[in-house]
């Protein structure tokens, strides 16, 4: 596990946090690098075969191994799919690492963030067309809390993660810690 600023990587501890990044989500806490990581594979096979079952035991072993970190006054959420994506799959693995999640470390799930557009796959994208790809595409439909546990699968540009964060904080979050199985 490692936890680590969102924007530049810098290795952090629990108590601190980036000097210069630290404005939309505090924190990333992550457990392997996506290129180096044979959960890749595993994970990229769960998610096109429908096998649910992988996230959610993932999501508990994540809760186990954080379970000792302060999440006083903390709530899950979880990065959604569009309505289309999330009928072809059958299910929205962020949300199902999410429950796993909950169900350690008994937290509350915020499940009020919608996917509104439908856009392209960000794996297919160059930077650029990532943060372009997402623009307006989340929205959050219920005052959210104040403290946030925001769950994906994997970061790689963070494009998503950040313009969920910045919708939550027009919103009245006010500190986001995201966490992901692969960076």
């Amino acid at each position: 596990m490692s936890i680590n600023c969102f924007l530049c990587g810098k290795r952090l501890d629990w108590e601190s946090n980036c000097f210069y990044h630290s404005q939309s989500i505090k924190k990333l806490i992550s457990f392997a690098l996506y290129e180096e990581s044979k959960l890749k594979e595993k994970i990229i096979l769960a998610k096109n075969e429908g096998y649910s079952e992988v996230f959610f035991d993932l999501g508990k072993k994540i809760g186990e191994r954080i379970k000792n970190l302060n999440w006083e006054d903390y709530f899950i959420a979880y990065v959604p799919l569009h309505q289309k994506k999330y009928f072809q799959r059958g299910f929205n693995q962020a949300e199902v690492l999410a429950l796993g999640i909950k169900e350690v470390l008994d937290l509350k799930i915020f499940s009020h963030i919608e996917k509104i557009k439908e856009t392209k796959d960000q794996s297919e994208l160059n930077l650029e067309e990532r943060k372009n790809n997402l623009k307006d595409a989340f929205r959050v439909n219920k005052k959210p809390p104040e403290r946030l546990i925001l769950v994906d699968d994997i970061k790689t540009s963070g494009v998503t993660l950040k313009e969920i964060a910045l919708e939550l904080k027009k919103k009245g979050t006010k500190e986001i810690i995201a966490l992901t199985v692969l960076r």
